[in-house]
């Protein structure tokens, strides 16, 4: 095992999309270009996504995970009340995770109340995550909603500081405070979507939380970012940003094969 894509997604051409999805990419991407591409640089494993525009349709990531189950894991969305019995089927087919999607303004759920208390038991108690994307500044109030479950957090993409002065050092403070009560991970991926310098992001992660506690992603195919990316470009970034071979092998392979449950 080489290294790990943390990040990825794959759907058909035709759906199935959510009602009312903000996108919905006309093209298709699926496991074997993805493979083709990871094999170009060295990847040898990789995490499937759950794309916001499939909403809790989890069917084409389930089907790829049942297709390569030694090589792929992945992460689900989910509504409270999903029951105890699927969630323990997910798991034995590679599911490692559930994502709240809350990018562009969404509203954020109760993750306080009863029923999310009891999803985030039901996941903890499986050893998986909740990944969460969102924007930096509402890093703190979503955190606190969440309150004292016993999960892990994954933050997508640098978690997403804006242009503005400060941006990062409230990221970082939000990150860290959380991180004394429960595990935080953060993933370096998908630096278009980053307002802030993500060379200063990468490196006060690293500084802040250290490399057991950040991954890699490719985001591919690049939604709503489509031809402006490569994958070997996305991989040679995390050399530019990190440049120590020890800290890098941690974040590229040993911190998500602990995280997936790679063997």
């Amino acid at each position: 095992m080489v290294a790990i894509d943390t990040h990825a997604h794959v759907f058909p051409s035709d759906g199935p999309f959510a009602p009312g999805a903000r996108y919905a990419p006309a093209y298709a991407a699926d496991t074997a270009e993805w493979f083709a591409l990871q094999e170009s640089v060295g990847v040898t494993h990789g995490v499937l996504v759950q794309p916001s525009f499939y909403g809790t349709d989890n069917s084409v990531l389930l089907a790829a995970l049942a297709a390569h189950p030694d090589r792929l894991r992945g992460v689900v969305v989910v509504k409270p009340g999903e029951d105890r019995g699927t969630l323990e089927r997910w798991d034995a087919a590679g599911v490692r995770g559930i994502r709240l999607n809350l990018w562009g303004g969404a509203s954020i759920p109760s993750l306080d109340s009863s029923d999310w208390q009891s999803l985030f038991e039901d996941i903890g108690a499986l050893g998986w995550h909740v990944e969460l994307h969102a924007e930096g500044d509402r890093l703190s109030e979503i955190f606190r909603r969440i309150g004292k479950a016993r999960v892990p957090l994954v933050i997508d993409h640098f978690g997403r500081p804006g242009a503005a002065e400060g941006a990062i050092d409230r990221v970082l403070g939000a990150l860290e405070e959380r991180a004394s009560a429960q595990p935080v991970f953060v993933k370096l991926s998908a630096p278009y979507r980053v307002d802030a310098d993500v060379v200063t992001c990468a490196r006060r992660l690293l500084a802040s939380l250290g490399p057991s506690r950040l991954r890699w992603g490719s985001d591919w195919p690049w939604t709503n970012f489509e031809g402006r990316h490569d994958y070997i470009e996305c991989r040679r970034w995390v050399d530019s940003w990190l440049p120590d071979d020890a800290q890098r092998a941690q974040i590229l392979r040993e911190v998500p094969a602990s995280l997936f449950r790679f063997d």
